[in-house]
């Protein structure tokens, strides 16, 4: 893959990241509060330190793929948390998910991008 592409969609991706992350605790973006069993769930997670943790993640993350410091690591961590935030987004507020789904599918082509750093994870 081209390096100026891996570049901007890595960069792109830790703003991303870094946003959100930070909005968890400096809460800048607004967000209604869902409503049934997605308002139930944010109800109780939001009660526990589960979103201090994710915060933490995503903004670590994004600050090191923004720097291209220990990218591999950045991308398996926010790969992760993007993919439960996609399943959780999917299964109870379908119709929020597209965020989340984009920044699965950059984490994924990051994936792709360093796949020689990689390469052990996916051997048999």
């Amino acid at each position: 893959m081209n390096a100026k592409v891996t570049m901007v969609i890595r960069i792109l991706l830790g703003v991303f990241m870094l946003t959100f992350g930070l909005n968890k605790f400096l809460h800048f973006i607004p967000f209604e509060t869902p409503q049934g069993d997605m308002g139930t769930l944010m109800g109780v997670l939001g009660g526990s330190p589960f979103f201090t943790v994710i915060g933490v993640i995503e903004v670590v993350g994004g600050a090191l793929l923004i720097l291209g410091k220990y990218v591999p690591l950045a991308i398996t961590f926010l790969t992760a948390v993007l993919f439960n935030a996609t399943l959780f987004h999917l299964f109870f507020e379908p119709a929020n998910v597209m965020g989340a789904l984009v920044g699965l599918v950059l984490c994924l082509v990051l994936v792709y991008a360093y796949k020689d750093r990689f390469k052990e994870l996916f051997s048999a």
